[in-house]
């Protein structure tokens, strides 16, 4: 385009209007302990699971009898059995309130460590928190679900730690937040074989749609070879890594900002030419120091990472495919796009409602399908323009983003 700071700041208008509304809802498909996908397993945020309470005696009711002339009618137990069996009681319904609390606690912090939108770590009050829950299961309830996955959760990525999420995925093995967390270990310690099993198991029971594994080979295909891809979250990170397996494309060096948090997985990518920022506390400035250290390494950012991420380094940021090229000295950008929306991606499904998970996705297509339509204005080519315009009200339709499509348009 003509004016290349107009042209720039086009887009970051548009990453910063879109960005927010597709991260919550990309982001709550991910990590949700609060709420089991797997109906044959659900349980209520805040009450222990089955099988945690199996392990535990049964409450008995304590019985009373109906006054009948202001007398009570005796029983025939006496009364020292009475007292231990009240005072037995008591103490179970103690220990279940405590247990009760302590898994409230954890999965809240959990949650909100998780959702935020400006770090991945957890803050020192939500790790202790957890740590604290953890505790309180490992003492009263050893054994159970909760204790193993729990114990994971805190020390996620840790090797020395995978025996606890075996235990936990023994107890529980088609919970969507256990087999996520699977699939992402293997990730972390380059076990494709684990990761790509998991995520087989996870498409056969539609917990990775074809929505979303189509928006994946989408965003795998957006980058060119011998390129970075960086991601935000689980959502596209395991279908990401199952595409790159299937297509074999070994040139991709995906890195997930998650796994960051784990000096391990920060050593691994030191052994492969990768400048860390001294921490591993996981915030927008890591990732923009990352970038910034390694600007010669074809960093290509998913466009689903919340727009904080964004902010400060907008002006070396530039749309390509479904990503946004670091410092891109990709030759022909405009070309690549073009053919990416002519040639790769399979416009007739595009704008084609599937699933809720990818519906909200594919606001991301709508940057460079903006740009590919001003180009062919540009070229004079209305007829191609007059295609891409229709294309991305379909998009902007099936991702609910009509509205925010029409300020930018004005």
């Amino acid at each position: 385009m003509t004016d290349k700071k107009g042209y720039m700041r086009y887009f970051t208008l548009l990453v910063l209007m879109l960005s927010y509304t597709l991260t919550s809802m990309a982001q709550s498909q991910e990590n949700t302990l609060l709420k089991n996908t797997n109906t044959n397993n659900q349980q209520t945020p805040g009450v222990i699971s089955t099988d945690s309470v199996r392990s535990m005696p049964a409450l008995e009711e304590i019985q009373i009898q109906s006054k009948s002339n202001k007398r009570y009618k005796e029983t025939s137990n006496s009364p020292q059995v009475s007292s231990e069996k009240i005072s037995k009681d008591a103490d179970l319904k103690t220990n279940t309130q405590q247990l009760q609390s302590a898994k409230y606690q954890f999965e809240t912090n959990y949650s909100n460590s998780r959702h935020q939108l400006y770090r991945r770590s957890p803050s020192a009050l939500e790790f202790s928190n957890m740590h604290q829950s953890a505790q309180i299961y490992s003492n009263m309830l050893p054994g159970s679900f909760e204790q193993h996955f729990y114990n994971y959760l805190i020390s996620k990525y840790d090797p020395k730690q995978f025996p606890e999420l075996e235990k936990a995925a023994a107890i529980h093995p088609n919970q969507t937040e256990v087999q996520q967390e699977l699939a992402v270990y293997g990730v972390a310690t380059g076990n494709t074989a684990l990761t790509d099993s998991v995520a087989l198991q996870m498409i056969n029971q539609n917990k990775i749609t074809e929505g979303v594994l189509s928006y994946s080979a989408d965003l795998v295909n957006s980058i060119p070879l011998n390129s970075t891809l960086l991601l935000h979250g689980y959502t596209e990170l395991i279908p990401a890594c199952y595409t790159i397996s299937v297509q074999n494309r070994s040139d991709i060096q995906l890195i997930s900002v998650d796994l960051m948090q784990s000096p391990a997985y920060q050593a691994s990518l030191s052994s492969k030419g990768f400048i860390l920022p001294g921490t591993t506390y996981i915030d927008t400035a890591f990732v923009q120091e990352f970038c910034s250290l390694n600007a010669t390494k074809n960093i290509y950012l998913s466009m689903s990472f919340p727009k904080e991420y964004f902010q400060g380094m907008t002006r070396d940021l530039s749309p390509v495919g479904l990503t946004f090229a670091f410092n891109s000295t990709m030759q022909d950008r405009n070309g690549w796009n073009m053919n990416l929306v002519q040639n790769v991606w399979n416009k007739d499904q595009l704008g084609i409602a599937r699933d809720a998970q990818s519906d909200a996705l594919s606001a991301n297509y709508l940057p460079t399908l903006i740009s590919v339509e001003e180009l062919y204005r540009e070229y004079n080519r209305s007829e191609n323009a007059n295609e891409i315009s229709h294309l991305i009200m379909s998009v902007a339709i099936r991702a609910k983003k009509t509205g925010q499509l029409s300020k930018i348009k004005r």
